[in-house]
This record gives C-alpha cells, structure tokens and sequence, in this order.
C-alpha cells in the first residue's frame, strides 16, 4: 500500500552545499587588486530540541467491487483496513505529550454533516457513507463503537490516536454496509466512486 506522510513544520536541520565559483567571478588584476565572493549557505527545520515527527498515512484504500445484497434487511459488511504509522518522532516528551491525528470526510463540518462518503465520479448526488473504526477487522464487534458515533467538535476531525514512540502504528478498519445499495436498481449506480478521508496531526499534551 503506497503512503503519504505527515511532516511537522520542523524537520533536523539540513545545511545546503557552500559553492564559491561561478560563471561571473570577479577578476583580480594589477589595477584591481581585490574583489569579493559571497558565500551562501541554507538552513531548514527545527531548533535543536525542538520537536519533529513524520507519521505516515494511507495512500489510497480500496473497497474494491461493491455488491448488492439480495435482501434489504441484512447487514452486508464490507471491511478493509488501513494503517498509520509514527515513521519519525524527535525530542517528544512521551510522559507528558503525544503525536495526535485526527481524521474527517473532506467534506465534514462541525455544524454539518459529519459522515464519511464515497460518491460516485460521474454523478455526486450519488453517494453511500461508510465507518472509520480504530480497530483490526478481527476485533470488531457488535458492541464495537465507530470513530464517527461520536459527534466531531474539532475542525481537525474525530480523534483517531495518539503517538509518543517512532515506529508505533495503528491498523483500523473501514467499514461499508452494502445494505445502502439494495433500494437501487444497479444501472443507476454502476460507476467508479471516491472520496478522502482528511487526515491532521499536532502535539498535544496528555
């Protein structure tokens, strides 16, 4: 599964090439006897101390092919995880702070709809919703609770995890019930269908 990652504003400092040579170098001669050459160099990145992490997130997860269920009142999961991992963590305080990430539909608002979506490319009034768990498939349950039961009060999204270590991760769980599909004749709804999930990190203290 290819990722992307999230980069904090500040990464180890990185100094670029000093060069002291160009096409446009001054000449010393008899009747100029000195001159100057500018020296450059580049920093970027954090203060030593500071704290920088990189937290790596899906690329892209697929549902794959959808089904309709041959009957309207059974439940016709279709489940597929996805993993977040802190890649990077520097200089963190893990008794007193953590990585946070947090996740939300890209359309999602705190005064609006707050469901996760897969709409349909060629069409976007043509749309079924699906769960963000924080689980493995294997551990959810009927009692099991979705990220998205709640309600989200941050524009940053529903809180997802926490991270205090380089290289702990979480493995999740989307979750589409296929029941959605079944008041639809299939010619109406055939397509291929998207959406993101947003993803944001900050520190936070515990």
């Amino acid at each position: 599964m290819n990722k992307k990652m999230i980069l904090s504003a500040g990464l180890a400092a990185v100094i670029a090439a000093v060069s002291t040579a160009s096409a446009s170098a001054a000449q010393l001669t008899e009747s100029n006897r000195s001159g100057q050459t500018e020296v450059t160099a580049r920093i970027e990145g954090a203060d030593p101390g500071e704290v920088s992490y990189i937290i790596e997130i899906p690329d892209v997860v697929d549902f794959g092919m959808l089904t309709r269920p041959d009957v309207d009142d059974e439940d016709s999961y279709k489940n597929v995880e996805y993993t977040v991992e802190a890649a990077e963590i520097n200089n963190l305080d893990p008794n007193n702070q953590q990585i946070s990430v947090y996740v939300r539909d890209q359309n999602a608002t705190v005064d609006g709809d707050q469901h996760f979506y897969i709409t349909n490319k060629a069409d976007s009034s043509k749309k079924f919703f699906y769960n963000v768990f924080d689980c493995e498939e294997g551990s959810i349950t009927n009692s099991t609770d979705n990220i998205d039961s709640n309600t989200m009060t941050s524009a940053a999204g529903y809180y997802l995890t926490g991270f205090t270590a380089e290289g702990e991760s979480l493995t999740g769980t989307l979750r589409l019930n296929q029941v959605q599909l079944y008041p639809h004749d299939l010619k109406d709804i055939v397509g291929d269908y998207s959406g993101y999930m947003v993803f944001y990190s900050m520190i936070e203290d515990k």
